[in-house]
């Protein structure tokens, strides 16, 4: 076999599995092949996951290449993150936000806030809607990969009783080593108070399990091992331990092409040093597939960087035309948030209060934790429909993006008919409320607006950026006031009413929808660190970037595997989705591949 040297700085480090090590970048000068059958772009969530399972039975070499470093510790910190602020927001007050995603080995699997939770049926059965025919990416389609990806570690039966913690095994598997449990922590009593005040709120459903696919109140599982309550990641499941000589990763490599044949076939993959201008350019050829895993900010980058992507921005670039693919780096979608609707008790309640400051989501004190996920017929019975048919009479032309071309706004069109529907159901996640103490935090999970991830001008190499184009559906701040009402009417109108609660934020003198949509727009944080969309799985005809079975419209033997390929956002954190939807990519890759 052919092999290159690689110059190594404190930059680039080669790490095949046969002499891995636990410390931090202690991983000595290797020598890198020149192809394998696989090469994945991005050693995430999705990439780790992928590349696990391409490497089984140790036929099939590949390698990751990964831009980020090994680092064991854990958390949000500047060393495990991408330094990225997005652009000004002028429906939010000009104001400017942090683009939360991992720049480490394992991705945002590494630093997030180990939520783990699954959208409900509707959602992604949105996904089939909004696919080609005999699309399999609906629940049914999906259920099967949940379960081989992720393991539960069931509550304590004690607790379990005491608190009302309904769950079932059968959504998940046994043999992953990708864990969700309810953690070692005891919840404090007075959570009771806030479940059963929850329970009766009109239109309220208690599912079986909070990976049922059922919208409704339910304690949910964290992303820790049920032993030591560490965190389970990518890295821990997908890469850690196994010591195959065939599965190698190189950290510290920033690819900037994907290079093509004749026939629009990926063969190889071009990658420098992150830090290192002084290491050329190294290529490596791909037998089988390229595989793209660098998540939804910079899978936009690269494909752009390869000649796919809008005809009109890539000739700006002086970059050649591979793919004219204008939804490249479009779609753009987050969850938005307020932080807190804060209020206090005007009487101590009996026993004692849920401390905040003690659920550390990363050590074993962590109880489980409750949330409501509720569609908007629940939220708002007076106004959902209104606001259905607000939605579904809009013109899309009147908020994307003016970059739009007739097939993208068609595509806007596919979801907004989707949406519309999903607006009257009752068995959609559409808000998330945490459930902690006196108010909480709410959060929008469907987005209406749509933003853009795009280089910036004159550079196609220098970092994205990133617009979310926030509320430029107004719709979406007449969501979360509907939202912040639905939580006055928990906390004033709920059994919590005896012990008075006092509204501190934004206030009883708040009280009118133009006074709450003033004050929103003040609060209201458009990212919680969930980026899609920017490559999504819908038809060409629509602005979709890849088919139903993830290859890049075409081209060959291009497959995208992270969060960019979803369509629209799903009720939920996104991490235990990513995990479902590269196992099925893998199976899709494996058949399409001989492996």
């Amino acid at each position: 076999m052919t092999i290159i040297m690689i110059l190594i700085a404190d930059s680039l480090v080669f790490a095949p599995h046969s002499q891995h090590s636990q410390h931090d970048e202690d991983y000595p000068s290797q020598l890198l092949a020149t192809e394998y059958d696989y090469i994945i772009i991005g050693g995430g969530t999705s990439g780790l996951t992928v590349g696990d399972r391409l490497t089984e039975g140790g036929k099939h070499s590949l390698l990751v290449l990964e831009y980020g470093y090994f680092d064991t510790q854990v958390n949000m910190a500047p060393r495990r993150m991408f330094n990225i602020t997005s652009e000004m927001q002028p429906n939010l007050r000009n104001r400017t936000f942090q683009v939360g995603i991992g720049c480490v080995v394992g991705g945002s699997s590494i630093v997030n806030g180990q939520v783990f939770l699954r959208g409900s049926k509707p959602e992604y059965d949105a996904w089939k809607e909004l696919g080609g025919p005999n699309s399999t990416w609906d629940w049914n389609g999906l259920l099967p990969y949940f379960r081989k990806g992720i393991t539960l570690s069931p509550p304590d039966p004690e607790i379990s009783a005491e608190f009302n913690m309904s769950y079932n095994s059968k959504y998940y598997g046994k043999d992953a080593r990708v864990y969700a449990t309810f953690s070692g922590g005891r919840p404090e009593p007075f959570m009771k108070n806030l479940y059963n005040a929850m329970a009766k709120m009109p239109g309220m459903t208690i599912p079986e399990d909070s990976g049922s696919g059922e919208a409704g109140l339910y304690w949910y599982p964290i992303s820790q091992d049920g032993t030591e309550f560490k965190r389970s990641s990518s890295r821990t499941g997908h890469w850690d331990g196994l010591n195959r000589a065939n599965y190698e990763m190189l950290t510290g490599a920033k690819v900037n092409k994907i290079n093509f044949n004749s026939d629009k076939k990926a063969i190889s993959v071009q990658f420098i040093s992150r830090n290192d201008s002084t290491v050329p350019p190294v290529t490596t050829k791909a037998r089988k597939q390229v595989i793209l895993a660098a998540g939804s900010i910079h899978t936009p980058q690269i494909l752009l960087q390869s000649g796919i992507g809008p005809a009109k921005l890539l000739k700006e670039y002086n970059i050649s035309v591979v793919e004219d693919l204008p939804g490249v780096g479009s779609n753009f979608q987050d969850h938005s948030y307020i932080p807190q609707i804060a209020y206090k008790w005007g009487i101590t309640p009996n026993g004692s209060l849920p401390k905040r400051q003690d659920r550390n989501p990363w050590g074993k004190s962590v109880p489980p934790t409750l949330a409501a996920m509720i569609g908007m017929p629940v939220v708002s019975p007076e106004k959902y429909e209104a606001l259905s048919k607000a939605f579904e009479n809009q013109d899309p032309a009147s908020h994307l993006p003016a970059t739009y071309t007739k097939d993208q706004i068609e595509g806007y069109k596919q979801q907004q008919k989707v949406y519309s529907k999903l607006f009257r159901e009752k068995n959609m996640q559409w808000n998330e409320m945490m459930m902690f103490g006196p108010g909480g935090s709410i959060q929008n999970l469907h987005p209406l607006s749509r933003g853009l991830v795009l280089p910036p001008k004159n550079d196609l190499n220098a970092e994205m950026t990133v617009d979310y184009r926030a509320a430029t559906n107004a719709i979406d701040v007449d969501v979360m006031v509907e939202i912040i009402k639905f939580m006055r009417r928990y906390m004033t109108e709920s059994d919590l009413k005896v012990w008075a609660p006092e509204e501190l934020s934004p206030g009883v003198a708040v009280t009118s929808d133009n006074a709450l949509k003033d004050w929103a727009r003040d609060m209201i944080n458009p990212s919680v660190y969930h980026p899609v969309g920017t490559a999504a799985k819908m038809p060409r005809e629509w602005g979709g970037v890849v088919d139903e079975e993830l290859a890049v419209h075409g081209l060959k033997d291009l497959t995208i595997v992270d969060a960019s390929i979803m369509p629209t956002l799903i009720g939920a954190t996104t991490s235990m989705t990513v995990y479902a939807c590269a196992e099925k990519a893998a199976d899709i890759i494996k058949a399409k591949t001989g492996w």
